[in-house]
């Protein structure tokens, strides 16, 4: 996702681009679509913070709130024939909705949240092994 730079007038030039797209029949709705993708991603200001940190928004508004309620007013109103990034985005919910990464994600945040833990259930495993071979041979001793 490319980088997206937050500042005083990124509303006044995605709404000027949109209404552009909106009324012009030759140009296909690829900042719309666009807004709307951005903007089906954040809702609260935890989204920005998250997005900040992942370096996918620089934010030169001020607060985080202040972000996502300039993002999330962006598309209002707005009629859109064609999302562009339909294909990505059921990818994207179908893996979210995923068995595997919804229970591997339960865990990481659960249990392996700190590397101690992964550490500790190394040293179990290994202990554990070392056990078994050692009552396999104390009962048959080679």
């Amino acid at each position: 996702m490319p980088e997206l730079e937050l500042n005083d007038f990124t509303e006044l030039f995605f709404r000027n681009l949109i209404a552009y797209e909106q009324l012009s029949g030759r140009v296909g709705q690829y900042i719309t679509s666009y807004a709307m993708a951005v903007d089906m991603l954040i809702d609260t200001e935890e989204d920005i913070a998250k997005l900040v940190e992942s370096k996918v928004i620089v934010n030169h508004i001020g607060s985080n709130q202040e972000a996502a309620d300039m993002i999330n007013n962006i598309c209002k109103e707005v009629v859109y024939r064609d999302f562009f990034y339909s294909k990505q985005w059921k990818e994207l919910d179908r893996h979210y909705n995923g068995y595997w990464s919804k229970n591997i994600a339960w865990l990481r945040r659960t249990y392996f949240n700190n590397p101690w833990n992964f550490i500790a259930l190394l040293a179990g495993i290994v202990l554990f092994t070392l056990t078994i071979v050692q009552t396999i041979f104390t009962v048959n001793p080679a």
